[in-house]
């Protein structure tokens, strides 16, 4: 079996690229991790739909992804195409529970290294596809958090706020706060701009010095 060693790994439910780690997100230093050398095909399949292993690969990759701490995880491993690589956490059932992009050094690294080591032939079936955002895992926090504090003022008929916030965000001044709560969330639907940026660190700030 072939390891990659020292590597930083974010397993998320939901796959997000390493610019968009957050600092509050679990990030694991993996002293040792199983590593497969897969078909583009095969590996298009594990990056973009949840899907189950079958075969002999759980038994063979079960407790061999060795922590810092010097723990497990019981079921890990990275898989590469020699152009893209991802590292997948299964349950045990076979299962993807959890996927990790990689740095990119870490990426180079592998990819270099698959063309010193056999494909491996990985079976599987697809459980179903998986929804992929157009915008990034920020973008969708910012407008969560803006939507959350928009229904959140407008649920609580608090006029005044709305106004100011409206204010810095469209420079206009209304009385009417159905109107703003529907120029406010239709604004968030589509790309976030500078100004909803803005907004979001005024919303921050707002807490921070409650």
């Amino acid at each position: 079996m072939n390891y990659y060693y020292d590597v930083l790994l974010n397993f998320q439910e939901k796959y997000c690229m390493f610019y968009e780690w957050d600092e509050q997100d679990e990030i694991e230093f993996i002293k040792k991790i199983p590593l497969y050398h897969i078909d583009s095909k095969t590996y298009v399949d594990l990056f973009s739909n949840k899907i189950k292993i079958t075969g002999d690969l759980l038994k063979h990759i079960e407790n061999k992804t060795k922590l810092k701490s010097n723990n497990f995880l019981e079921y890990a491993a990275i898989f590469s195409d020699g152009k893209n690589s991802i590292a997948l956490e299964f349950n045990n059932k076979g299962e993807v529970i959890n996927k990790s992009s990689l740095m990119l050094e870490d990426e180079l690294n592998i990819n270099e290294f698959m063309y010193s080591i056999n494909l491996s032939e990985l079976n599987y079936e697809i459980i179903n596809s998986e929804i992929r955002y157009k915008e990034t895992r920020q973008e969708l926090k910012i407008k969560r958090i803006l939507k959350l504090e928009i229904d959140s003022m407008y649920r609580n008929n608090e006029l005044s706020k709305m106004k100011y916030i409206y204010l810095e965000w469209f420079n206009e001044l209304l009385d009417n706060i159905d109107k703003m709560y529907n120029n406010m969330i239709n604004k968030i639907k589509d790309n976030l701009s500078d100004k909803e940026y803005e907004i979001y660190e005024l919303i921050k700030l707002s807490y921070n010095n409650v």
